[in-house]
């Protein structure tokens, strides 16, 4: 039975990946590269354009990096439109992309791309060590199609930076190299949002050396940072990143996209009209503080020693910042794999459900180009994130709970 199963999954991972190289081309046929295709790098490359050209001090000011932008659009039509996408990392990251303004956009977009496929590789790598080979290369495979790393790629997304960062963490944590393990967490600045849960929990579980690594991350970046820009620079980055938290979302409204996020907050936008605003977003505040609280009730639980080595923990910990960070899409889900790699191992959750987490929101963009040919009526623009959102915050809750019950249960640690 075991055996029929697992052939049954070869081929479904073979259709797969066929259907996913198939989807990235004809994209890249239909849309071209930059409107749409590759827009997230778009914005990065741009910065790194302004950068080289007007110095650090650019790259948040849309007069001196919207006619980089509109350039790239135009390398797929002289018509096309071109949606601004501001520019949100700190200019230490930028520095990312500057090797790469030496290269034709298109060029540098597939380069950033091989980049990003060869982190997520040294990322689950040393992970996936702990599997029989044959369970090995299925994993690995299903990781690869899974909707985080098509979308990743298909945007240009940052996200195979910050998941080697925490891929780093969590196998240094465990080789007690507490202080080197916070080192690799100033990779998440890229994203400072995905630190909600994880630097509160370290410090109530008396992680000080971790803490003291990331703090020296922190410091090397931000300093990096003043130098490239100046104050001025980080007083607009910061600009940028509070406009983009507050609720009304005034900054670039139509590259934010919250209903399609997998997180509270999307529930909350998607849920506006039906309640009284004084009855829903309190609603949405106490649901994700009440997702959050039994993570940190767990760290607290699990101590200096044990939290250390708690598979579980870690799993808990990522399915809730997930869920409750203000700005997270689907493709950020490319963070769980980790922690999701160890729970596999250990058997903390059934093949089903991370079956489910790698497959299912991977089928969207296909279902919708079928019902699409069938002439069923669909939502303008956006279905696919908004479905896959929805997809991923079940599952994420799903999982949460698992890894969660027993931190909950009596006694000090489960």
């Amino acid at each position: 039975m075991t055996s029929r199963k697992d052939r049954a999954l070869n081929r479904l991972i073979f259709a797969m990946a066929l259907l996913e190289a198939l989807y990235l081309f004809g994209a890249f046929r239909l849309a071209g590269l930059f409107p749409v295709i590759g827009a997230d790098f778009r914005a990065l490359y741009a910065a790194a354009q302004a950068a080289r050209e007007n110095g650090f001090a650019a790259i948040y000011d849309p007069d001196r990096t919207l006619p980089y932008q509109e350039a790239l659009c135009r390398t797929a039509s002289s018509e096309t439109s071109c949606v601004f996408i501001p520019m949100v990392f700190l200019p230490a990251f930028v520095l990312l992309a500057l090797p790469l303004t030496a290269l034709p956009p298109a060029l540098a977009f597939a380069t950033w791309s091989g980049i990003s496929l060869l982190l997520v590789l040294l990322a689950l790598r040393p992970l996936l060590r702990a599997f029989p080979a044959p369970e090995r290369g299925r994993l690995l495979a299903v990781m690869l199609l899974s909707y985080p790393i098509l979308m990743n790629l298909l945007w240009g997304q940052v996200n195979a930076w910050l998941l080697l960062g925490l891929a780093r963490f969590q196998i240094h944590r465990e080789a007690r190299a507490d202080l080197r393990s916070g080192l690799w967490l100033g990779w998440l600045l890229l994203k400072p949002q995905t630190l909600i849960l994880l630097l509160p929990g370290l410090a109530l579980a008396g992680q000080w050396a971790a803490l003291a690594g990331f703090g020296v991350s922190v410091c090397l970046i931000l300093a990096l940072s003043l130098a490239l820009s100046g104050p001025q620079g980080l007083w607009e980055w910061w600009g940028w990143i509070s406009g983009f938290a507050r609720p009304d979302r005034p900054l670039a409204p139509a590259v934010v996209g919250a209903e399609t996020m997998m997180n509270w907050r999307a529930v909350g936008v998607w849920l506006q009209g039906t309640l009284p605003a004084w009855i829903l977003w309190p609603g949405i505040g106490a649901a994700t503080i009440l997702t959050a609280i039994p993570v940190l009730i767990a760290w607290r639980k699990a101590g200096k020693e044990e939290a250390r080595e708690d598979d579980r923990l870690m799993l808990a910990t990522w399915t809730a910042t997930l869920t409750t960070s203000w700005h997270v899409h689907p493709h950020t889900a490319m963070i769980l794999m980790p922690s999701l790699l160890r729970a596999i191992h250990k058997g903390i959750v059934p093949r089903g459900l991370w079956l489910s987490w790698g497959l299912i929101p991977a089928t969207l963009p296909f279902l919708v180009i079928l019902l699409d040919a069938l002439r069923v009526p669909l939502p303008e623009g956006g279905v696919v994130s908004f479905l896959a959102g929805r997809i991923y915050m079940i599952l994420h809750l799903v999982m949460y709970g698992w890894a969660i019950r027993p931190f909950l249960s009596s006694g000090r640690h489960p």
